[in-house]
């Protein structure tokens, strides 16, 4: 993502910076207004000092936007829990920071109200999954060594804690965007029928023998498991996209007009292909400079015109769902100043 202001001096500040490096001050990120402010004791969220989270708390409420979400923690006694919870909690914060920059609801959509429990798998086995609103992640996908561990099992080529976040909300949004959006005829045609039989779709992937697909048809592996996967994993990527390409927006480098014009807020960018015009060679470039460094491939993955076209209907749905919701708050503005209008010429 770009990079915030030291709203003291002024000094380039990481989004989860809580101190300026230049003048040491107090800072803490507003996801109201999108900015680093200077650190108020009466919004200060009560994880701050437990997980270092740096977001300002809502109004009259101990919690962040994102900390309040958190339903369930991993026990706190545990002070290896701890490290990981802060690295869950890094996560998601970075996850709410892409809703909002994409306007989409965050309490709830689609009937369904969103909240997360971390869980430890020191009790018993857990596995990262959404079930009507609620997210669960496995506290160990925040350790490097038990992630590399599964994404070696599962023969995946990439896995990251916030790539399940992204996956796990994409299964969040789906009745909204989709089921309630007006896009369930498009969505069978291009994903496919998602009233396949979910639990068996998902045991007969588990129990494949042969591991190999087609990479022209699905983003990834695990995306041809079932119509419903495959969604999640595109519009994962497509937050992918966006959220990379928004990063780059704030490096000094020289781009073309077209460039600059898509840079202006991926998030909100209306011509899908000019996304995907400046995504190709910047996911070339950061795959290369892995390389150069002796690193896997950033972004190892192709987009093949059918991934494409996937990608697009998740582009055109989010797009569809912003626009309804602006047109009726503006609806309910023109009302309202209708009726003060009306209210004033009665007064006179």
């Amino acid at each position: 993502m770009r990079e915030f202001k030291c709203p003291h001096c002024g000094q380039l500040s990481a989004f989860e910076d809580s101190e300026c490096d230049r003048c040491k001050q107090r800072l803490m990120f507003d996801p109201e207004n999108m900015a680093m402010v200077g650190l108020e004791s009466a919004l200060e969220c009560a994880n701050r000092n437990i997980i270092g989270c740096n977001w300002r708390a809502v109004a009259s409420a101990p919690y962040c936007l994102s900390c309040s979400l958190t339903q369930v923690i991993p026990s706190t006694q545990n002070t290896q829990n701890v490290s990981l919870w802060t690295r869950v909690e890094e996560a998601k914060r970075r996850l709410i920071y892409d809703l909002r920059r994409l306007r989409l609801p965050i309490a709830s959509a689609g009937g369904f109200q969103l909240a997360f429990e971390i869980l430890s798998d020191e009790h018993g086995p857990v596995l990262t999954g959404h079930e009507s609103g609620l997210i669960t992640v496995n506290l160990a996908e925040a350790d490097d060594v038990q992630r590399e561990i599964r994404r070696v099992s599962f023969r995946e080529p990439y896995r990251t804690l916030l790539g399940h976040f992204r996956h796990e909300i994409g299964h969040f949004y789906w009745n909204a965007l989709v089921h309630e959006g007006g896009f369930l005829s498009p969505f069978r045609l291009v994903f496919g029928d998602e009233t396949e039989n979910y639990p068996a779709a998902l045991a007969a992937y588990y129990a494949r023998q042969d591991r190999s697909d087609d990479p022209t048809s699905h983003i990834s592996m695990y995306a041809t498991s079932h119509p419903w996967e495959d969604w999640a994993e595109t519009f994962a990527h497509f937050l992918h996209i966006v959220s990379t390409l928004d990063s780059l927006a704030g490096l000094p480098l020289s781009l073309d007009a077209r460039a600059q014009h898509t840079l202006n807020d991926p998030y909100l960018e209306s011509d899908f292909g000019a996304l995907l015009e400046l995504w190709a060679p910047l996911a070339l470039t950061i795959n290369r400079l892995n390389r150069s460094l002796g690193l896997a491939d950033a972004y190892p993955f192709d987009i093949s015109l059918a991934v494409k076209g996937k990608l697009h209907l998740v582009h055109m749905s989010i797009s569809a769902f912003r626009n309804r919701k602006e047109s009726r708050e503006r609806g309910r503005l023109s009302i309202a100043r209708s009726c003060i209008g009306s209210a004033r010429a009665s007064g006179a």
